[in-house]
């Protein structure tokens, strides 16, 4: 989904290839008569008569005569597509074509179901709620009426299979610590923390070991070459502070979800350079510093890359007009999904962004364009040399 083809959508009229659905579907903890609702909606529009793709859209009022209603819905009732995949496909005669996708739009989420032109009839194999297995639901007009399946003669004209499948890939953000898909609209908080200069920040200093016997200093007549003390752990730390307090880290993930393998898939970003706007990868960012020196440092092993190249491998590539992020994903069989390598950004000011790419792949008939939005939230704190020194040891 697009920002262009939302906004057309939301001028149209309910009908065999639109539903607006002002709140969420009932499904995490539901009982199954709330959860056929979502599943007979579901059925009817995979077994319309229709020519094109259907939609419905979650967190919109239906306006008679007018433009939809965009209300939204908290970020915290998205549903999760694979759930839902397992839950309508364990239920019916074939796999129904489907997905589903967190949606930002004016600063509002909505959910949206986009069900596939595909093979008829889709049925149930079993009682489910409120359906009854083997009848086949069909939307028509606006509605789905459960007591009006399709007819004989109805089902005997379904089965026309539709044209050649294409492959189709969404992009949306991940969180950077787990696999879970975040939309495509984040919300970022930045730190703009003043720090004391170098000058003020004192070195690291070894514990003494005072001699009872001799009064010297034990720890001074101690060097060992693979582990002497970081007397500049401090101006380290300082910097370290600076950097992931106000770079954020983003992740990405991208998705195969149409019906056939998309191969050579490469998603492209770019980033119009402004002032006060950053983007690092993340060997550009400060690692933890270290009371003591090591000859292998962390970041000296994460320069050493693979000759080959991974799925969801990240690169940044930047000239004087802007950043350009690609994402390497290779081939990726439907339903799979390749996570990008974190990469971080900043901004100097609150407010949105807009993200502009495009998809490619080898059976893409043509680039997809792409728009992802992060909505920045910028805080501006203090540091003290004191604050600094008090800060607890990160982990390794």
């Amino acid at each position: 989904m697009d920002k262009a083809l939302f906004e057309r959508l939301l001028y149209e009229e309910e009908n065999s290839l639109l539903d607006f659905k002002e709140g969420q579907y009932r499904f995490v903890k539901a009982g199954e008569d709330e959860k056929s609702e979502l599943l007979k909606d579901i059925l009817g529009f995979a077994n319309a008569w229709r020519r094109s793709e259907a939609y419905i859209l979650i967190g919109v009022e239906d306006i008679r005569g007018g433009r939809g209603n965009v209300k939204g819905i908290a970020d915290a009732e998205h549903l999760d597509d694979h759930s839902l995949q397992q839950f309508v496909n364990n239920l019916t005669n074939r796999p129904v074509r489907f997905h589903y996708e967190a949606f930002g739009f004016e600063s509002k989420q909505v959910g949206i179901i986009r069900i596939e032109e595909q093979a008829r009839p889709i049925y149930l194999k079993r009682d489910y709620g409120k359906l009854k297995k083997e009848k086949i639901y069909v939307r028509r007009g606006s509605s789905t009426d459960p007591t009006k399946p399709a007819s004989p003669e109805e089902i005997a004209q379904m089965g026309a299979s539709p044209g050649q499948p294409t492959a189709e890939i969404l992009v949306e953000f991940a969180d950077t610590n787990g696999d879970n898909a975040l939309g495509k609209h984040i919300a970022l908080e930045t730190e703009i923390c003043q720090i004391p200069t170098r000058e003020e920040i004192p070195n690291l200093e070894r514990p003494k070991k005072i001699h009872p016997q001799l009064g010297i200093d034990l720890a001074n007549l101690c060097f060992d070459l693979r582990n002497n003390l970081n007397t500049d752990y401090f101006r380290e730390r300082a910097w370290f502070e600076l950097q992931h307090r106000f770079f954020q880290p983003i992740r990405l993930v991208v998705k195969n979800i149409g019906q056939v393998a998309a191969n050579n898939v490469h998603v492209e970003l770019g980033i119009p350079i402004a002032p006060g706007l950053g983007v690092k990868n993340s060997s550009e960012m400060p690692n933890p510093p270290r009371r003591k020196n090591e000859i292998f440092t962390e970041s000296f092993i994460k320069s050493i890359r693979s000759a080959s190249q991974e799925p969801g491998e990240t690169t940044l590539d930047q000239n004087t007009d802007r950043v350009r992020i690609d994402v390497h994903c290779g081939n990726i069989q439907p339903g799979r999904r390749v996570w990008s390598e974190v990469f971080y950004m900043c901004k100097h000011e609150s407010g949105e962004l807009s993200l502009f790419g495009s998809i490619f792949a080898d059976n893409l008939p043509q680039p997809k364009e792409l728009e992802l939005i992060v909505s920045a939230s910028v805080i501006k704190t203090q540091m003290t040399v004191e604050d600094l020194c008090s800060l607890p040891e990160l982990e390794e």
